[in-house]
Order: structure tokens, then sequence, then C-alpha cells
């Protein structure tokens, strides 16, 4: 990539161009699209806070809590047997499937995102290809990178490991002390996070600057499956949609076990 004089810039400017000055930022990717450099930061992070999340849960904790977020009220006998049983629990399959997880959700992520758009420029005949959008959408997601710092200080400020994932990023809107009135629909909002807005507003900025398109049309456009996924999501929480997590005695004696069910 060059800046307009003709200069080469390298990976950590952009990444300083796309947090300052998006536009000289977006206007150079279009020039020479490159995407390896964020995602190595950006998925990195994010499963490198993982990693740590897990690595330091006590999960003993984190299973019972669960067992309570769903609305159970199991007696104090069921208590201690699944305290017992969540003892053995290995931690190495949560640190494993959360690192591997948490590369593997963004890119696919990325992917959607970047496939849309290009099925978009096919129907448009911009001549925008998938590497185009896949570059546009790996590089507006460097905001995040913020959320992995937050992250990250937050385990550091909680070494026992109490805490339950959705505490774990303080740039949330419900971490930030928003509320948002019902209570499904609270929590499905609460969860946004303030670099996931930011990360939006660039995916736009950077759609509209590519296509010289309207402010309104870019929008609805590049952000049209977020929009979907979070409409579908609160029309599906206020239509009565309930998530539960609880605790079924084992016949005949045993310890019991755990059920998850979701009721539309």
């Amino acid at each position: 990539m060059s800046d307009p004089a003709g200069q080469p810039v390298g990976g950590i400017r952009t990444i300083q161009n796309i947090l300052l000055e998006p536009s000289v930022a977006f206007a150079n990717l279009r020039e020479r699209p490159t995407w390896l450099l964020p995602l190595l930061l950006v998925a990195g992070g994010q499963a490198l806070a993982m990693l740590w999340y897990f690595s330091i849960l006590d999960i003993p904790w984190f299973m019972e809590n669960l067992l309570y977020q769903g609305g159970a009220e199991p007696d104090e006998e069921q208590i201690e047997a699944f305290r017992e049983q969540s003892e053995f629990l290995s931690p190495t399959i949560f640190i494993v499937s959360s690192f591997f997880g948490a590369i593997l959700a963004l890119i696919f992520i990325w992917i959607l995102q970047a496939g849309y758009l290009t099925l978009v420029s096919a129907f448009t005949g911009d001549g925008f290809r998938f590497r185009n959008w896949f570059c546009l959408t790996v590089w507006t997601a460097v905001p995040s990178l913020f959320s992995a710092v937050g992250m990250a200080i937050t385990l550091a400020l909680t070494p026992n490991g109490q805490i339950g994932q959705m505490e774990l990023d303080p740039l949330q809107l419900g971490n930030l002390g928003l509320q948002f009135g019902d209570s499904p629909i609270n929590d499905a909002l609460g969860a946004i996070s303030l670099t996931y807005l930011w990360t939006l507003g660039l995916l736009v900025l950077g759609y509209r600057q590519w296509r010289q398109g309207t402010w309104l049309k870019s929008a609805l456009i590049a952000l049209l499956p977020h929009l979907l996924l979070f409409g579908g999501s609160i029309l599906l929480l206020s239509g009565g949609a309930d998530f539960n997590v609880s605790f079924i005695d084992a016949e005949g004696g045993g310890n019991g076990s755990i059920a998850v069910t979701l009721t539309l």
C-alpha cells in the first residue's frame, strides 16, 4: 500500500490510520487489499484473552453459577454433589476449545460478511471481489483490540477466576451500566460492546467510500446481516423465548445432571 504521496504504508501505520484516519486507510486498502496482520492481531487477541480466562477460571464456581443463572433452585445436597462432579472436569478441554473456537468463530463471521458483500457486488457489477471485502471486513474489526485489552485488565484484577463471561469486556453496554428495560432484551443489548459499534461504523464508512454511495444506502447494505441477526434475536426474546439451565435428579440415586432447554 502507499499513501497519497506515493510512499509505502506499513501494517502498523494502517492500524493507526484505521483508528485515527479511516478514510486514508480505506483509500490505501482499496488500492492494495491485505488482511493477514489484522487477522492475526484481532483473532489472536481474542483467542489469548479466552485462553487466559479459562486457564484461571474456577470451573466449579462457573458451573454452579450457570446453574443458578438458569433459574433452578437446587437444594444443598444437590449443590454439594454438583460441586464434586465439577471438580473432575478437565480445564484443558475448556482452554483448547475456547482458544481455537475464538479464532474459528471470528474467521467464520468475517467470511460470511465478505461473502455477502461479494454477492452484492456480483449483482451490482461494481468490480469488487471477495478479497476486497474480506480485507475491509477484517480491518474494520481492529477496534476490538481494545476489548481484548479490557478483558486482559479484567482478568488481571480477578485472579481468583470467579468471573462470568458476560463480565469480561468492560466496554460492553451492560458493564457500562446501561439498562434497556425488559430482562431478555436487556441481556442481548447489554452484551454489545462499544468496539463492536465502532467496527460497524467503520464498515459503513469503508463501504460508502469504496462504492461512492449515500450514507443511508451504504448503512443498509453493509449492515443488513447484523440488522437481521439482532432484529431476529430481539423478536425471539420479546416473543417469550426462554433459555433455562436446570438440575435433574438421577433416577435410582446418583448425583444428577444439568439440563439445557430453549422454550419458544
